[in-house]
């Protein structure tokens, strides 16, 4: 699976990126987390459904969107 891309409005402090990167972990199939606030973008390595991603995100009172690839973006109509 290529990463995924997430943006996490609600992440705006060091807290923030812990609590969602300790949710995030918990979720079979994930990898690795990279959380950066500053964007409030998460990038996600694994084999993680994407539906129980956002729910953990949910869960964590951290609601988030997935991020489309630039391809996607580039490439629609």
């Amino acid at each position: 699976m290529s990463p995924l891309s997430l943006l996490v409005p609600g992440m705006t402090c060091r807290h923030c990126v812990r609590k969602v990167t300790a949710a995030l972990r918990d979720v079979a199939g994930v990898a690795l987390v990279q959380a950066d606030v500053s964007t409030t973008t998460v990038v996600l390595h694994g084999n993680a459904p994407v539906a129980e991603v956002l729910a953990a995100l949910d869960g964590a009172g951290f609601p988030g969107t997935v991020i489309p690839p630039a391809s996607e973006v580039r490439n629609r109509p």
